[in-house]
């Protein structure tokens, strides 16, 4: 068993902390609304620092990369520190000098995956804390040790370029589709057995009513908020050039400016209707 101070209790952060409960670990919870933490049943905590005190690990899974660095500030440099957020991999590297045990280790899978405990964990850092923190990380789904510190953060930024490049695109062709009269469910049937497929079609069909468990049937409730795969898109730019990311980035922010941030990040199809 494992002591855990969990920080960041969200849509991801929740389920992610109560598998670790299944497991058997010992989680404390912290979380700037305190009723998340009491609705994870273990134990709770006001502060990050108290929550960091008698634990043998620190896992933060915040929005925002300032976040994680304030976190980071009230964390002991001795702590094991587990970064589960997405951010810049230079974060990452600070990090990685500051404790003496750290991992970059975001996720991709969404609250689906973080419930069922079958996140891909794609982790950056000494490959020695990385085998030793891996049992504790197989309790959230299946990790994988991609580089050194940051190339856990590389990856990630990789993935949600794919993916957020994918949605734009995909909402472009609805808003056309839907245009010229094309039947939702028959567009979906044709685009889901024709060479356009892709898992970001077939969880984030941006048309409503075809899959009931698609953010669109659902008045886009976010499974990933466009605010955040807009700010990914940012991050990934940051390492180089993208024109790819730059365009969809560029969709997104009409997306924002609209006032769909809030939302599913497959709302980018309002904005281009």
């Amino acid at each position: 068993m494992t002591r855990v101070a969990f920080i960041g209790l969200g849509a991801m952060g929740l389920p992610m902390a109560r598998n670790l409960v299944a497991a058997g670990h010992d989680v404390i919870a912290c979380d700037l609304d305190p009723r998340r933490a009491e609705a994870l049943g273990a134990g709770v905590s006001r502060s990050a620092a108290e929550a960091a005190g008698s634990a043998d690990v620190v896992i933060t899974s915040l929005p925002a990369p300032q976040a994680v660095e304030q976190v980071a500030a009230e964390i002991p440099a001795d702590k094991a520190f587990v970064d589960m957020s997405t951010g810049p991999p230079e974060l990452a590297r600070r990090l990685a000098a500051r404790f003496e045990s750290a991992l970059d280790a975001p996720v991709s899978g969404g609250p689906r995956g973080a419930e069922d405990a079958t996140l891909t964990i794609m982790a950056g850092g000494r490959a020695d804390v990385f085998a030793r923190l891996e049992p504790l990380l197989r309790a959230l789904g299946r990790p994988f040790l991609v580089g050194g510190p940051g190339a856990g953060q590389t990856a990630k930024l990789c993935n949600n370029l794919i993916a957020g490049a994918t949605m734009a695109a995909v909402a472009e062709a609805c808003a056309i589709a839907d245009r010229e009269g094309i039947e939702p469910a028959l567009l979906y049937e044709l685009l889901t057995t024709s060479t356009a497929d892709s898992r970001v079609l077939r969880t984030r069909f941006p048309l409503a009513g075809v899959d009931a468990s698609h953010p669109a049937s659902n008045g886009y409730e976010p499974l990933f908020m466009l605010d955040l795969i807009a700010k990914d898109l940012a991050l990934a730019l940051e390492l180089g050039d993208a024109d790819v990311a730059a365009a969809a980035l560029e969709a997104y922010r009409k997306a924002q400016a609209a006032g769909y941030g809030a939302l599913d990040y497959s709302a980018v199809f309002l904005s281009l209707r």
